[in-house]
């Protein structure tokens, strides 16, 4: 991908203009991290560059960015530009394309964020590299012009401290704790994002630490200092941003409280599952058997434990019964009948008191069918 990266910038530069990798790319290079995508940055305007290459997405205009794609690997190369007041703390009021690359720059979160790489040589106007050799998150400039265009950069700057594993500037900590109240502005969708990769990083521990000393965390949905510091001390894993709600919940946020973050249906179904799970040392047959074979992956990956695969278990899913609900009808069991034999077959072969065998299970529902029959069709 950095050749492609280079090869664009090189495109740019023949056709007259600058062009740099930017952001969060430069950072992990320097860190001798693959980054997962290259940005870049250039000098001309959208309608310059998209001439230039044979792809090209018009996926920003407004905000100069467009996604050239190489060889079906998109690249987003956005004009140098600047930004004027953020009244809602979101977004700019006001973008102005066309401007130097240092306004550009100046314009960016924090200092290891706000280098520019090309083949030729690193541009690092405040400090970037001293703040990676030092393991320190610090904002591009006066930390509260940054927070105050952005409020969510609050909670980046503990997103970043978790995943690089770094500490976090004083004068940066301090305006956070100053201007806390200002998150109330940002999307619960938009934190959510930044929470989970916070909860995912090796810098857990010392990230929430940080939080808690500016208690940021009244501003987040259902969070307090007792959730906080039982994330701290929890042994597991969060394994996925599908996966980590499960960790909140073992600290003592109320399952229904999960709602507020406006989390995906599989983020909150993975948690309510897990969540009972995650402090049993044994599962059994019957708890092994409601998981997917990837939520018992996960658990075990969470905890560290060993849980047999369901691979081991007489079936894995309703299924793989030797009887259907075709074999119900031919016994003469009614329609509001089937559902619930068939759930009382899974049990038994789940629980071994059966084995999954047709003869076996054909008696077995006849013995059933004479328990609940007349019960059943009074209903």
């Amino acid at each position: 991908m950095l050749d492609y990266a280079n090869q664009i910038i090189r495109t740019i530069e023949e056709a007259g203009g600058e062009a740099y990798i930017v952001g969060g790319a430069v950072r992990d290079m320097l860190l001798k991290r693959e980054p997962g995508d290259y940005d870049l940055a250039t000098s001309l305007l959208p309608e310059a560059v998209m001439p230039l290459f044979p792809v090209v997405i018009p996926t920003g205009l407004d905000h100069g960015t467009v996604t050239v794609v190489l060889d079906h690997v998109p690249f987003e190369v956005t004009t140098f530009r600047s930004e004027s007041t953020y009244s809602d703390r979101r977004r700019p009021d006001e973008v102005t394309l066309g401007v130097s690359l240092e306004e550009d720059l100046t314009r960016r979160d924090f200092t290891i964020n706000a280098m520019a790489l090309k083949p030729t040589g690193l541009v690092d106007l405040f400090g970037g590299q001293d703040d990676l050799a030092a393991k320190v998150v610090r904002t591009v400039g006066r930390a509260e012009e940054r927070f105050n265009e952005d409020a969510l950069r609050m909670v980046r700057a503990f997103r970043f401290m978790s995943q690089l594993d770094f500490m976090l500037d004083q004068e940066t900590e301090l305006a956070i704790k100053n201007q806390k109240q200002h998150l109330q502005s940002v999307a619960v969708e938009r934190i959510a994002i930044e929470f989970e990769k916070l909860l995912l990083g090796p810098g857990r521990e010392a990230a929430l630490a940080a939080m808690l000393r500016t208690g940021i965390q009244q501003y987040m949905p259902h969070l307090n200092e007792t959730i906080i510091k039982q994330l701290m001390t929890l042994p597991f894993k969060g394994v996925s941003s599908d996966d980590v709600w499960t960790l909140v919940l073992v600290a003592g946020l109320r399952p229904e409280a999960l709602r507020a973050w406006k989390r995906s249906k599989k983020q909150e179904g993975r948690a309510k599952t897990l969540a009972p799970l995650v402090q049993e040392a044994t599962l059994s047959d019957w708890q092994r058997y409601r998981l997917s074979d990837e939520e018992l992956e996960h658990l075990n990956e969470m905890t560290g434990r060993r849980h047999e695969a369901r691979t081991s278990l007489p079936i894995r899913r309703l299924q793989d019964l030797t009887v259907n609900g075709r074999d119900m009808i031919e016994l003469g069991l009614q329609k509001s009948q089937i559902k619930e034999a068939l759930h009382h077959l899974e049990r038994q072969v789940v629980h071994r008191q059966l084995d999954n065998q047709r003869e076996i299970l054909l008696k077995e529902v006849m013995s059933w069918k004479k328990q609940h029959g007349t019960e059943s069709s009074t209903h």
